[in-house]
């Protein structure tokens, strides 16, 4: 029974209406501090009342009433948040497990919780406490089979779940499930074996551990990367700056006119990482680069002269000789090399975090995004990334639930009636030959035969893949062959780091964002996620999730590198309502020069029946006739417009429930648009950058920024029409 969901009052929406939420509290990660007026009144008993009628919980619960929630001086204890309303899901380890833990970081000295420093006292009351928000708290029954939960815990850090052989539920490898769904007021209590703390080191350190990853290990080092790009120690310091400029706004709430007043002032700022590694089999099978000769004794590869001067041959064939001998050199080959193995942001391979399933075709999403109500994908899903070199990353999750890196494919598209295809995928079109970069698994886990290495880190994730990775020529010309639909998210590695993509409603302060420059003084950025507004209110989003800017907006935004240089057009999406406002849209290579305008600006206001000789026909109107229906799309291109794409449809329901390609919408339930903004050369070597400024001066008008496409001339106006999806 979920009894804990805040109620929610929604008059209409953003997305093509408005909405008003409820004045219900919750209680972010983020909020340090816990009004007198929040505190619990039911009839049900609080989790903390819970923790004091359990005896066997008394270490968990003294615990709790010791650490703070934030850094502040006057930061309230988590026995406070577990008092007041809310909805938090707490993996309780029993009095047995802390001692067992105790003992295990004392070396067997005391296993008395006491002797525990501030910071561990504080890491193991925080991992075991999700903060579920608007959502319900987690049920056995919401528990990933093998995954990760949605919603990190207040440390940050994602939990796994795994359901073993005995139907018993294991969490982060080592703590198993003794007593569930303990339901309260104010969430749900489940006591587990073992205390829950990921791992402290950092990628670079649990690369170094594995056994079967010698030689990118000792790659990681001799180009700086483990001491540079991936050290801890300072992005830990550069955390810690943001927080503290930023720790008088803790707990404050933004609100966006004609939406709702519950965006968390994202006070925290994470720095993470991704990266992607070969074992050393791999590079052996694919590239003939001989098995390191490891000396466990002074942990070193005796052969690694040997192991080197195969490597640089092979890299320097692929990214040249410029710096040949100089590693830490970003021209280096090699250093290259680990440059496109590397992506900002800590990037998992789960549901709805490296790529976002939502409302893609014939799924159906969860009433929220904290429960999924399909586990069986329908098609495949990708998501376009910007690796350390500055390229782009391509991870697709296929309909299999595997996650392949720049997999380029074809996919059923035959127009059939009113089947439009069915979107199936038919076979891979540039196959992984050892040496292109191209079509290649990665895996969740790093597992050596009984060993099951860790690879969650405090700054990130690694994953191992199959085959050798690289930015060959083939690798450009593979995902330059193909519409790049990417969603803004992507753009901004803080989203990923700091668990907000499809998790929580967000509000940024200025300088959040590293790709979002030039921002006017009464600019307010905002990230939605239709998961916490519930469903069937006309959502007509890209994965389910937008940003938007509001004030008197001005702001510049870094563009992904196109994969090949080459000439394309350039698309932004575009779902009008009467919230929305007028934008100029400016194009350029330098954010401090933004001066040449992508054309007059849009009104992100009108309807479709504003169009300039009303070319918008729905497909049903024209029997969905194949040259009727292109003919109706060309006259909307004309006019700089087209359809939003057959992907996806509205509100995460199923496929014979609007697709958005026909929704015609109306004054306030828009349709799902996609605007032509240019068509120029873009220099794969090059940044280009977008500046939104509103063209009006009333300070409430929304900018809209959901995805956009990169189509390679090929595609737009090649001999085989594009489809429609």
């Amino acid at each position: 029974m979920k009894s804990n969901k805040l109620n929610i009052s929604l008059l209409s929406l953003g997305l093509g209406c408005m909405m008003l939420f409820g004045s219900a509290l919750t209680f972010t990660a983020c909020k340090e501090n816990i009004s007198e007026d929040a505190f619990a009144i039911a009839t049900k008993k609080t989790i903390e009342d819970y923790l004091t009628d359990k005896p066997e919980l008394s270490s968990i619960k003294n615990i709790f009433a010791q650490v703070k929630l934030g850094i502040s001086e006057d930061a309230s204890v988590v026995a406070s948040a577990l008092s007041a309303r809310g909805n938090y899901t707490v993996f309780a380890p029993n009095n047995d497990a802390i001692a067992a833990y105790v003992s295990e970081v004392t070396n067997g000295e005391s296993s008395d919780y006491n002797v525990l420093t501030e910071a561990q006292k504080s890491a193991l009351a925080l991992n075991c406490i999700i903060d579920n928000g608007d959502n319900s708290a987690y049920e056995l029954a919401d528990f990933p089979s093998n995954g990760m939960f949605a919603t990190t815990n207040l440390k940050d850090r994602r939990v796994s779940s795994k359901q073993d052989a005995e139907g018993d539920y294991v969490l982060n490898g080592v703590a198993k499930v003794v007593e569930s769904n303990l339901e309260a007021s104010n969430g749900m209590l489940h006591v587990v074996d073992h205390v829950i703390v990921p791992s402290d080191k950092s990628i670079s350190d649990l690369i170094d551990a594995a056994s079967n990853m010698r030689i990118m290990s000792q790659l990681f080092q001799l180009t700086g990367y483990a001491k540079d790009s991936l050290d801890l120690v300072s992005q830990v310091q550069k955390e810690d700056a943001f927080e503290k400029a930023h720790l008088s706004h803790a707990g404050e709430n933004q609100s966006l006119s004609g939406v709702s007043n519950n965006f968390a002032y994202q006070t925290k700022r994470y720095i993470g990482y991704t990266a992607f590694v070969e074992p050393d089999e791999v590079l052996n099978s694919d590239w003939g680069i001989p098995m390191p000769q490891y000396d466990e004794a002074t942990k070193t590869i005796t052969n690694w002269n040997e192991v080197y001067a195969a490597l640089k041959s092979k890299c320097e064939a692929i990214y040249g000789t410029e710096d040949a001998d100089d590693l830490k050199s970003p021209n280096n080959a090699i250093h290259k090399f680990l440059d496109y193995h590397v992506l900002d942001g800590k990037v998992v391979l789960e549901d709805r975090s490296a790529v976002h399933h939502w409302n893609e075709y014939g799924y159906t999403c969860g009433e929220s995004f904290s429960v999924k109500s399909s586990e069986h994908y329908t098609v495949d899903v990708w998501d376009y990334f910007t690796t350390k070199s500055g390229s782009l990353l391509k991870i697709t999750n296929t309909v299999n639930d595997e996650y392949y890196l720049n997999r380029v494919a074809k996919y059923n598209t035959t127009w059939s009636g009113s089947n439009l295809g069915n979107y199936s995928f038919e076979r891979v079109l540039y196959p992984n030959n050892g040496n292109n970069g191209l079509d290649i698994l990665a895996s969740k886990k790093n597992i050596v035969g009984d060993v099951t290495y860790d690879n969650d880190g405090a700054n990130g994730y690694y994953f191992p893949i199959n085959h050798v990775l690289v930015n060959s020529t083939e690798t450009a010309d593979a995902l330059g062959s193909e519409r790049l639909r990417i969603d803004f998210t992507t753009f901004f590695p803080e989203i990923f780091s700091n668990g907000i993509r499809g998790s929580k409603p967000a509000y940024f302060p200025e300088g959040y964002f590293a790709g979002i420059t030039n921002v006017s003084s009464n600019t307010k950025i905002f990230y939605l996620q239709e998961g916490f507004c519930g469903r069937g209110w006309g959502w007509k989003d890209y994965q389910g999730d937008e940003f938007i800017a509001t004030g008197q907006y001005d702001l510049t935004v870094k563009l992904p590198r196109v994969p090949k240089s080459g000439n394309y057009e350039l698309r932004l999406a575009s779902s009008n309502n009467s919230l929305r406002g007028m934008v100029q849209v400016y194009i350029g290579n330098s954010p401090d020069r933004m001066e040449i305008p992508t054309g007059l600006p849009i009104d992100m206001r009108e309807t479709v029946g504003m169009i300039p000789g009303n070319p918008w026909i729905n497909d049903k109107e024209s029997q969905y006739d194949e040259m009727t229906c292109r003919e109706n799309d060309r006259n909307l291109r004309n006019q700089g417009y087209m359809k939003g794409p057959q992907y996806f449809h509205k509100n995460g329901k199923n496929k014979d429930d609007d697709p958005v390609r026909n929704i015609e919408g109306n004054a306030d339930d828009a349709a799902a648009l996609r605007r032509i903004l240019i068509a120029q050369h873009f220099d794969a070597d090059k940044t280009y950058y977008l500046r939104f400024k509103s063209a009006i001066s009333d300070p409430l008008t929304q900018l809209y920024l959901d995805y956009i496409e990169f189509v390679p001339v090929s595609v737009y106006n090649g001999n085989t029409p594009e489809d429609i999806w």
